[in-house]
């Protein structure tokens, strides 16, 4: 080990960190690259329906008592989604959604009229009434009305009362009834086949109970409409299907924007084949919802929150489309070093290291912005990711100083490190305690363990013994890190198909490794 250690000392820092640089350079290219995808066959366009639901803008939420929504903006949504589709499904009239109908009558669009039942008997009923008024002043533009969406699995009702619910509605409009649920629910209560007109199902292959990996994904929807063709005589409608742009992976299945247009492709070519009737979840991404579901929940959208299509159904696609971006970050903070170095009249050597640095720094940097934006759902969430990133650039800073030969702040590093080892340790506990919603911060940690790697793999062995472990807080940091490393391991055995859980598992063992080894290095120094 220590004729190894020897060897790899002998190489410069400058060579382990372009290693590094290529390697974030080839990361950030790859994902603009453009994939091959199947096509979506053109019979199937456009879109049958869509979940509609205007809560996309700053601030919007549907669970904030009195919020109201104009009606400029349903006008604004529905022409945005008439270039997609023909049909929208909401969720409730209320809030100023009793005037969906409307709109899209303007625009010769169908509704898939939503009522929204909840806890309250009183408030279930006024809904009611208001949307059999809506069906009936809108026949030909409601095409159904979903009585209660998820209400049996969220346990809010029985089912006795929501047959009361459906029956009452069944007598006072002619409009087509119907009852949304997740396909099991529905198997569990097949009894509310007599009460609707056709029977609506959710089948999401991200959100069930053993995830489906995208591969299977349109496989496993078209195995459930067999299953449920089988058991149920009347019509049967896909009410939610889709998959995330972002978010965290759980077990096989994994968010990506690929993967989004990926299963829309295929999913859009069997309900053609096997002439399905769907709708998509969803029109617009919705933030509001990561609060309830995490990240994931906020990225549904066919459109994102500017109305723009996310992906499209036909031709190559690539993951991001940063375009120059992240190179002219890195490029900004590399002409800065080379500027500093420069000024401070270091040697040639020293300020490749800077630039280097630079490079690798802005790239990071780029990507972690985006990352704590996309993942950080409140003030506490923005406050601790964005504390992360801040740890990562402040030890990136201080290994810079140390390879440039400025003072070592020991006392600084040592408390920066065991920040580290504490970050490491709570993100682990999260995960493994409930981990559901929470994401794996891998591109928060990537800069600062690749730099403490790199200056422990190139210092020069030293035989003394360190007589300051305790002061270095050598054991506090190699604690925290054994304890992050263990629960990191329980998630990664509870998710197997989960490669961002195995992917958190190493940085772990990473961070159990080079924190202490950095930290008992400090104390030598």
């Amino acid at each position: 080990m220590i004729i190894l250690q020897r060897l790899l000392s002998r190489i410069s820092p400058v060579v382990w960190l372009t290693l590094f640089l290529i390697g974030s350079l080839y990361y950030v290219w790859r994902l603009q690259q453009p994939q091959v995808l199947i096509d979506a066959v053109a019979e199937a366009l456009p879109l049958q329906c869509v979940s509609y639901a205007p809560y996309y803008k700053p601030g919007m939420n549907p669970t904030v008592k009195d919020s109201f929504v104009d009606p400029l903006q349903i006008e604004q949504d529905l022409q945005a989604l008439s270039k997609v589709t023909k049909c929208v499904r909401t969720y409730s009239v209320s809030q100023g959604l009793d005037y969906v109908p409307k709109a899209a009558q303007k625009l010769g669009m169908k509704v898939i009229l939503g009522v929204w039942i909840g806890w309250v008997d009183a408030l279930n009923v006024k809904e009611l009434e208001l949307a059999v008024q809506q069906a009936n002043q809108y026949p030909d533009t409601v095409r159904g009305l979903v009585v209660g969406n998820e209400v049996l699995l969220r346990g809010e009702q029985s089912e006795p009362k929501m047959h009361e619910y459906l029956q009452w509605a069944k007598a006072n409009t002619k409009a087509p009834i119907t009852y949304a649920d997740v396909w099991e629910f529905w198997l569990k209560h097949p009894t509310l086949e007599q009460d609707v007109d056709f029977v609506t199902v959710h089948i999401l292959p991200y959100w069930e109970d053993k995830p489906v990996a995208i591969e299977q994904a349109v496989a496993h929807t078209a195995s459930v409409m067999g299953h449920l063709g089988t058991v149920f005589k009347k019509p049967i409608l896909i009410g939610e299907t889709g998959w995330p742009s972002q978010g965290r992976q759980r077990f096989w299945s994994k968010p990506s924007a690929i993967n989004q247009a990926l299963y829309m492709r295929g999913f859009l070519n069997a309900a053609q084949q096997n002439h399905w009737q769907y709708n998509v979840i969803e029109a617009v991404d919705q933030p509001w919802k990561r609060e309830l579901e995490g990240t994931v929940g906020g990225y549904w959208g066919v459109l994102d929150t500017d109305l723009q299509p996310k992906f499209s159904l036909q031709g190559a696609m690539a993951e991001r489309s940063d375009g120059f971006k992240p190179y002219l970050v890195a490029l900004v903070l590399a002409l800065l070093g080379a500027a500093w170095g420069q000024y401070t009249q270091f040697s040639a050597r020293h300020k490749v290291l800077i630039v280097l640095t630079g490079l690798a720094a802005g790239l990071h940097a780029y990507l972690q912005i985006n990352y704590v934006h996309m993942a950080a759902r409140n003030t506490g969430e923005y406050a601790m990711l964005g504390g992360l990133v801040l740890l990562g650039w402040a030890l990136a800073w201080l290994q810079l100083r140390q390879w440039l030969g400025l003072k070592v702040y020991t006392f600084l590093e040592q408390s920066l490190l065991r920040l580290l080892a504490l970050a490491f340790l709570l993100t682990s506990a999260g995960l493994a305690i409930n981990g559901r919603y929470l994401d794996f911060p891998l591109i928060l940690v990537c800069l600062p363990m690749a730099l403490m790697t790199i200056s422990l793999i190139s210092a020069t062995v030293r035989q003394e013994p360190a007589a300051t472990f305790a002061q270095a807080g050598f054991w506090l940091t190699a604690v925290m890190g054994m304890m992050a490393a263990n629960m990191a391991v329980a998630v990664a055995i509870m998710e197997p198909g989960n490669i961002m859980a195995w992917w958190w598992c190493g940085a772990c063992g990473l961070a159990l490794l080079v924190l202490p080894a950095r930290s008992l290095q400090l104390g030598r120094e």
